[in-house]
């Protein structure tokens, strides 16, 4: 599909006023206190708005994320991927933000091509359109918890209409799919021993590629309804894709499948094209979204 993604942005949204610092999903990446005062400093210099992205942690990285939140100015929005930052955010005088990873939310890029088979029909669910937000006693939970913001990835299937009286941040044109400790890209060239667990030194080499992954199905241009499904009973090899469908789909550069990334330890999805169209006319009429987070490269 066509790339619009500079066109549509750039004409929606104007002039930045706002820098957002930080990484949301992977505690190995956060930046040092002195980082956080010199991005900190570089905003107040151009007159924008600062705001700290955190991800979620274990206990050992508790005391890097409250050197963090010591080097902002009181008030300042920090985005909490975790329930216990989001404690000690609040008990430094800040304003928590929920994060997006903790907003649920049905992200599978596939829904719009695979469609709810596995529900004998071919409409999607409403609950695939809604989030927690949805959910009046979630929203009474962030009112007593000082939430003041909740931030949102669009997913491909859209979203319902969201209730008043939250503020929302939308994220463009990248969303993000799932998160997780245990990160694949960290456990490559180590022995065996070590792959596969959560690690306790990383030297971060998603810093220096991005894995590129395709959905092995699709229902574009007649893609999954032309390739025959598997009998029942019947064995597939291990070495094959274990799904209803024979694996008998084009080549990857032919199949129109959907595509996601991997940084680190985190899935994401691209916004492209109609899709971005639609997600950017969806957050500019929605009485609720009041921001939009415009990420020019993967947040990791």
């Amino acid at each position: 599909m066509e790339d619009r993604g500079e066109d549509v942005l750039g004409g929606a949204l104007g002039a930045p006023s706002r820098l957002y610092f930080g990484v949301e999903f992977c505690q190995h990446l956060m930046p040092t206190a002195a980082d956080v005062a010199e991005a900190r400093a570089w905003a107040e210099e151009r007159g924008w708005g600062f705001t700290m992205l955190t991800p979620y942690v274990t206990d050992a990285f508790l005391p890097p994320v409250d050197e963090q939140l010591a080097a902002l100015a009181p008030g300042t929005e920090v985005v909490v991927e975790d329930w216990g930052v989001l404690r000690r955010a609040r008990a430094a005088g800040h304003l928590p933000v929920l994060g997006r990873g903790l907003h649920r939310l049905t992200r599978d890029p596939r829904l719009p091509d695979v469609g709810p088979e596995h529900l004998r029909g071919d409409d999607p669910p409403s609950s695939w359109q809604q989030g927690s937000l949805g959910s009046r006693r979630f929203r009474a939970f962030l009112k007593r918890s000082g939430v003041g913001r909740v931030h949102l990835d669009v997913p491909l299937q859209g979203l319902s209409p969201l209730p008043e009286g939250v503020p929302v941040a939308v994220h463009l044109p990248y969303g993000m799919i799932a998160s997780g400790r245990i990160c694949m890209v960290s456990s490559w060239g180590k022995p065996a021993s070590q792959r596969f667990v959560p690690p306790r030194h990383c030297d971060a080499p998603c810093r220096r590629f991005t894995v590129a992954l395709r959905a092995p199905w699709s229902r574009r241009d007649g893609g999954a309804e032309s390739v025959p499904l598997v009998s029942d009973g019947s064995f597939i090899p291990l070495s094959h894709v274990l799904n209803r469908r024979r694996n008998a789909l084009p080549e990857a550069e032919a199949d129109p499948a959907p595509r996601f990334l991997q940084k680190g330890n985190t899935h994401f999805y691209r916004l492209e094209g109609d899709a971005l169209e639609q997600a950017a006319a969806w957050a500019q009429e929605s009485p609720v979204v009041d921001r939009v987070v415009l990420e020019p490269d993967l947040p990791m």
